[in-house]
């Protein structure tokens, strides 16, 4: 059960890899939209790599309770795109390759940490790249689902469909119980692995 796996060393693990991985998924997603024309991001103070202004305190307890989180949702008007709505599209492929590279990344630091630091506070680090790498993997796979409040909710505004605020609440704790029963992972693992065996040095 996955409630009797979490130690306090994982806890702290996923904490770490939460800054780094809700800093770069919010900076790229909202860079890709100011990009493309829509000036929102940046007028909200969401075109920063700094995490605070991307964690979602629900997101952020998935992430260490389940291993699967979300950034908080960004505010993104389709309508303003130089490419038109299918922009969007181009905006939730940004943070989902920027979340793929940063898996590949964390990864290549594992042997040099192995290397340059000493055994202890090498396995550490190992351990901590080896967990963050995943965790950044299947962030990005969670992101395409396109219900709110993840990233690809964005395009059902994109093409006018409005969902409530007490519909997102709903979407919400029904994705929680699907993270809690394990059904999002038992979908999502075959890509996991798939992504894992050609990004990672398994």
């Amino acid at each position: 059960m996955w409630l009797s796996e979490i130690t306090l060393q994982l806890i702290a693990f996923r904490i770490l890899a939460l800054l780094i991985i809700a800093g770069v998924h919010g900076g790229i997603v909202s860079g890709a939209a100011v990009f493309l024309g829509d000036r929102g991001p940046k007028y909200d103070g969401r075109l920063t790599i700094a995490p605070a202004s991307h964690i979602d305190l629900v997101g952020a307890f998935s992430l260490i309770i389940f291993g699967f989180g979300w950034a908080k949702p960004m505010a993104i008007d389709a309508r303003q795109f130089r490419i038109g709505r299918i922009g969007i599209v181009v905006v939730i492929l940004a943070g989902f390759v920027g979340l793929l590279v940063t898996a590949a990344l964390l990864d290549a630091l594992i042997l040099p940490a192995l290397t340059s630091l000493s055994q202890t506070a090498g396995l550490t680090t190992a351990a901590f790249l080896r967990a963050a790498s995943s965790l950044s993997i299947w962030f990005a796979l969670l992101g395409l689902i396109p219900i709110p409040p993840l990233t690809g909710g964005l395009l059902l505004n994109a093409f006018g469909i409005r969902v409530s605020r007490q519909a997102q609440w709903i979407l919400t704790a029904v994705l929680l119980v699907a993270l809690a029963t394990g059904v999002v992972r038992q979908l999502l693992g075959p890509a996991h692995a798939v992504l894992a065996s050609v990004i990672l040095d398994a």
